[in-house]
C-alpha cells in the first residue's frame, strides 16, 4: 500500500463540523470608556461581563450539530487576491434543479470604504473548506443585510427562520398577534429563554463558533441611530460571527447576529423576512419611517434621559414615542405618548409597529395613542415615509476585532 493512502483526506472531504474552541472574552478590556455618556459618571464606563457565555450542554450541541453545515464563512476578496471584509452567513434556500443556494449575511462585507482595495469578487465557505464565488442579488446599508446567490456542485442543508413575539414574560405571548410572512411560524420569546449564536470562520480550519446565552428583552440601544429594532442575547460573540444566525432550543434562525462588548444584538427574523419577501416582490428594499423613534414601554423606562414616571400609562402596553420631526409633533403625537394602535389593529412592540409601516410604505395610517398628560386617547393620520440614505441606521465596527 502507498504512503499516500494512509494520508490525512484533504480538508474538503471532512463530514463532521465540530465547535472550535474559543476563549472568552478573548483580548476584552474589564472596562471601556463610554465617552458620549461622560456627562453622566455612573454610565460612562462599560464593565465587560467576564463569565457572559453559558456552557453549551449536550442537547445543544445535538441541536449545533443538525443546523451548523448551513452556517458558512464569507469574505470579500480585494484586488490583490486577498481577503478583506470577514463575516458569517448561512443558507436560507436551496433549489435542486438548478443546484442554486440563497444565503443571508451582513451588507458591510461588500462595503467600500474609501483608502482600502476595491472589493473584486465575494467569496462564501462551507464547513469543509469548500469556496464558491457569490453573486450579490441584494444589499441594504440600512438594515446591514446582504443576500448572496451561490452556484453550488452539490446538495446543501439550509437552515428554517422562524419570526419572534418579543415578550417579557410567558404572560405576554398575547402581545405577540401579528401576521406571520409566507412559510414563516412564531416564536414565543421570553426573557430568560436559550439563544445560542454560530458563525464560521473563514480560514483554516473553517471552523464552527458557537456561543450560549439567553434573550434579555431589555432595550439593546437608546440611540435613534442606532436599529431599535434589534434584540438582545446576553452571550458575546466574536466578531467574525456577525451576520451569521442566531438560533433558538429548536435549530431555528430566530434572527442575524451583530456586535457589541457586553452582549449580542441581532436583527429578528420578522426584519428579515419582511425585507426579502419585499425585495423579492417589488425589487425595492423596505424601509418604513413615520419620523418617530421609540421603544416598547417597558424598555423605555429604562432610558437615562428621558425620565417616565413609573405610575404613568400603568396597566397598558405600547409603543412610547421618545422623539419625533416637527412634522408629526405639530400632527399632535409628542415625547412621551404611548402609541397602542396603527390602522385600528393593536400595536405592543416595536416590531408589531414595524409589521404595519412596512406594509403601508407610501400610504397615510391611523395612528392611535394616549397622552402623557391626561391619559386622554386620541387618533392622527401619518404617512408611512422611505428612509433617506442621509437617516439610515449606523453599524459602528469595534474596535476589538476578534476572529
Amino acid at each position: 500500500m502507498s504512503d499516500s493512502a494512509h494520508l490525512e483526506p484533504p480538508a474538503k472531504k471532512r463530514n463532521i463540523d465540530p465547535i472550535a474552541p474559543t476563549n472568552h472574552p478573548w483580548n476584552l478590556p474589564a472596562t471601556v470608556d463610554l465617552v458620549h455618556r461622560c456627562d453622566c459618571p455612573e454610565d460612562s464606563v462599560l464593565l465587560i461581563p467576564r463569565e457572559a457565555n453559558l456552557r453549551i450542554g449536550a442537547e445543544a450541541k445535538r441541536v449545533v450539530a443538525r443546523v451548523s453545515q448551513a452556517v458558512v464563512a464569507v469574505a470579500s476578496i480585494d484586488v490583490y487576491g486577498d481577503q478583506l471584509w470577514r463575516a458569517s452567513g448561512f443558507i436560507v434556500e436551496f433549489d435542486e434543479c438548478s443546484m442554486t443556494g440563497t444565503i443571508f449575511s451582513r451588507a458591510t462585507v461588500a462595503q467600500k470604504i474609501h483608502m482600502f482595495p476595491d472589493i473584486e469578487k465575494i467569496k462564501v465557505y462551507l464547513f469543509d473548506g469548500a469556496s464558491y464565488e457569490a453573486t450579490i442579488k441584494a444589499c441594504d446599508n440600512h438594515w446591514n443585510l446582504l443576500v448572496l446567490s451561490v452556484s453550488f456542485d452539490r446538495s446543501v442543508k439550509t437552515m428554517n427562520m422562524v419570526e419572534i413575539s418579543e415578550n417579557r414574560t410567558a404572560a405576554d405571548v398575547h402581545l405577540g398577534g401579528f401576521m406571520l410572512q409566507p412559510h414563516s411560524a412564531c416564536e414565543s420569546l421570553c426573557s430568560g429563554d436559550t439563544i445560542i449564536g454560530l458563525g464560521r470562520q473563514s480560514e483554516e480550519p473553517f471552523g464552527l463558533q458557537a456561543n450560549c446565552g439567553v434573550y434579555n428583552y431589555k432595550r439593546w440601544s437608546d440611540l435613534p441611530r442606532f436599529c431599535h429594532e434589534m434584540q438582545k442575547a446576553t452571550f458575546i460573540n466574536t466578531y467574525a460571527a456577525v451576520g451569521g444566525p442566531a438560533i433558538n432550543k429548536n435549530g431555528e434562525v430566530i434572527g442575524m447576529l451583530f456586535h457589541d462588548l457586553d452582549c449580542t444584538p441581532f436583527v429578528p427574523s420578522n426584519i428579515i423576512l419582511k425585507w426579502w419577501e419585499h425585495f423579492k416582490k417589488t425589487g425595492t428594499y423596505c424601509r418604513p419611517t413615520m419620523r418617530v423613534f421609540g421603544a416598547n414601554l417597558h424598555n423605555a423606562r429604562s432610558a437615562s434621559w428621558l425620565k417616565l414616571p413609573t405610575s404613568l400609562y400603568k396597566g397598558f402596553d405600547g409603543f412610547l414615542v421618545e422623539l419625533t420631526s416637527r412634522a408629526v409633533k405639530s400632527a399632535g403625537l409628542q415625547q412621551k405618548d404611548l402609541i397602542v394602535e396603527c390602522n385600528g389593529e393593536p400595536v405592543a412592540t416595536s416590531l408589531q409597529l414595524f409589521e404595519f409601516l412596512a406594509d403601508n410604505i407610501g400610504k397615510m395610517v391611523e395612528v392611535a395613542f394616549v397622552k402623557a398628560e391626561d391619559n386622554s386617547r386620541r387618533s392622527v393620520y401619518l404617512p408611512v415615509e422611505e428612509i433617506p440614505e442621509g437617516d439610515f441606521y449606523s453599524w459602528p465596527i469595534s474596535q476589538y476585532d476578534v476572529y
